[in-house]
């Protein structure tokens, strides 16, 4: 049975009295003429300007959050790269479809795909049916195989354009493409003269320019800040006043992708497209300070953790036609949310047979009505968490779960299992009753056969 969320929007702001979510008050919902989604990689909740950061300059990051609306408890579904990526391009928790594992070059058989699973319809997929161009330009990290099997590869998963790298890691300065990593289309390129977020960059903007006179659907799912820890010099030189070299490493990465970042909203500006365009920022998981040396305070833990540093990110939408300026929205958000909001802001229409589950968050863009209570999931190879309201419950690996409330514990150091056992028993049958609808992993550690022999450098 179709649904359109744009009529459900238009319903309950009608019942509620809410503000309508176009600022002329038109009886037209507003129609985004193109949709950006960025996504930053291992990006510390604290290394943004808008979150009280002062270290590392984040000018047109920060202008994104401050022209439209950021949410301050902002989730993606995994704690790591490739089963966040897995929800946010298919608008389904990962452990639905058997993904909730990071995938790679590699294979479990001759006849199966290793990635994103075939039968999955993908955002870019549904945007081609609206009239879309597409590109995706940098990381993947939802399968594919360069001598093997390219039906994973994002050219086939509606994407008319890719450039960029189909693992989770890959070199910011490579010449010669030694590791053979560097891909447009489905060919191997000779190398990369450009410093690859830089590169990343340089793409978009080419898009942009090609596409201005249609509708696009432009993903930009940079390999900033994830290792190897490999800056730019002239990016250093700008970042000399941070101290430890392997912080100012981090800091030159990020503020060349913030760079970047800005390059593309200024060709928005300059090309009239900016007002009319939806744009939405977020990482696909939190810092990891061991290894990039990124920041995560106040919150505790880090990547592959469901502690709040693991799973809570920045996150922000801006779109100058329909979201006011300098918004902030303290309700939780997940990464799943993006899919039917983005849809639906294009005029798209989402159908109960997707089974998304997401939420459309347009008819929020203009008003102060929270949204209602829902719970989030989580769950990876050694972890479990769900979050109700203010409560989080979190188990790693075969220790007791744990209980916290992150209105007074945001840094979840008062465990409170012992004293709320009936909540605790609540709330671990609202997890099983989600996890019996998920399906088993569809591959495991047992299963990794190695493609590259090479190793990413630090």
């Amino acid at each position: 049975m179709m649904k359109s969320l744009l009529s459900l929007a238009a319903l309950a702001l009608a019942l509620s009295g809410c503000k309508a979510i176009n600022p002329s008050d038109s009886a037209t919902p507003p129609v985004a003429h193109n949709v950006v989604l960025i996504l930053a990689d291992d990006l510390g909740y604290a290394d943004v300007g808008y979150h009280g950061g002062t270290e590392i300059p984040t000018p047109n990051i920060d202008r994104l959050a401050q022209s439209g609306v950021y949410f301050t408890n902002g989730y993606v579904t995994g704690s790591v790269c490739g089963p966040t990526r897995a929800g946010l391009i298919s608008g389904r928790y990962q452990q639905r479809l058997g993904a909730q594992n990071n995938v790679g070059p590699r294979r479990i058989s001759e006849h199966t795909p290793y990635g994103l699973p075939l039968d999955v319809t993908t955002l870019a997929e549904r945007f081609k049916t609206l009239g879309f161009a597409t590109a995706c330009f940098g990381k993947w990290h939802l399968g594919g195989e360069i001598l093997f099997d390219q039906r994973l590869f994002p050219t086939n998963r509606g994407f008319d354009e890719f450039y960029g790298f189909l693992e989770g890691a890959a070199r910011y300065e490579d010449v010669h493409n030694v590791e053979r990593k560097y891909i447009r289309g489905t060919t191997v390129l000779d190398g990369e003269t450009d410093y690859y977020t830089e590169a990343i960059g340089r793409e978009a903007l080419d898009f942009i320019d090609r596409h201005q006179d249609e509708r696009f659907f432009l993903y930009l799912p940079f390999n900033a800040v994830h290792a190897p820890m490999q800056a730019a010099p002239k990016d250093l030189e700008r970042m000399a006043h941070i101290g430890d070299p392997d912080r100012r490493k981090l800091a030159a990465m990020l503020v060349s992708m913030d760079d970047q970042i800005g390059k593309v909203l200024d060709s928005l500006e300059a090309k009239g497209l900016s007002e009319n365009t939806l744009v939405v920022f977020l990482s696909d998981n939190g810092g990891n300070p061991a290894d990039n040396f990124s920041l995560n305070h106040p919150l505790r833990g880090r990547k592959t953790q469901a502690y709040e540093g693991g799973i809570r990110i920045p996150f922000c939408m801006s779109w100058p036609d329909v979201i006011a300026p300098n918004g902030k929205r303290d309700d939780p958000i997940s990464s799943l949310d993006i899919f039917p909001t983005v849809l639906t802001a294009a005029g798209g229409t989402v159908e109960d047979a997707w089974q998304l589950d997401g939420i459309n968050l347009t008819p929020y863009f203009h008003s102060n009505e929270n949204i209602a209570e829902r719970t989030l999931y989580w769950k990876e190879r050694n972890h479990r968490a769900l979050r109700q309201g203010d409560w989080k419950l979190v188990q790693h690996f075969d220790q007791p779960w744990q209980l916290f409330n992150l209105s007074n514990d945001l840094s979840e150091q008062h465990d409170l299992a012992a004293k709320e056992p009936e909540r605790v028993e609540t709330l671990k049958r609202s997890y099983t009753a989600w996890d019996t609808k998920n399906k088993p992993a569809f591959f495991g550690d047992d299963q990794y056969l190695p493609f590259y022999s090479e190793r990413v450098p630090r």
